[in-house]
C-alpha cells in the first residue's frame, strides 16, 4: 500500500496514523476525541489502514467488571511498517 498516495487522498489518514504511533494501544473512543471525528467518519478510516496492514486491531479488556462482557478495540501501527509510516507522516 502506498501511504503517500493514501494520505495525499485524504489528510485524515496523517493524523490517524499520526495518533496511533504517538499513543500506542489507543483505543477508538480517544481516537474519536483527539481527532474531532465522529464514529460514522472513522469506521472507513481505521477499516482501509486495517486493511493495508498498516494498523493492527485489537480486541484489549475492558477497564470496568460492568463493561467487561464487550471487549475495546486499541490500535497499533504495524511493527512492520512503522518506519515506512514514520517517514510519509
Amino acid at each position: 500500500m502506498d501511504i503517500k498516495a493514501l494520505i495525499e487522498s485524504d489528510p485524515r489518514y496523517r493524523s490517524l496514523l499520526k495518533a496511533i504511533i504517538d499513543t500506542p494501544y489507543i483505543e477508538r473512543s480517544v481516537l474519536e476525541e483527539q481527532l474531532d471525528l465522529p464514529q460514522a467518519d472513522l469506521e472507513p478510516l481505521l477499516a482501509v489502514l486495517a486493511d493495508g496492514m498498516l494498523i493492527l486491531e485489537l480486541a484489549g479488556q475492558a477497564d470496568s467488571s460492568l463493561e467487561s462482557r464487550v471487549p475495546k478495540k486499541v490500535y497499533l501501527a504495524n511493527p512492520e511498517k512503522e518506519t515506512l509510516i514514520r517517514e510519509q507522516i
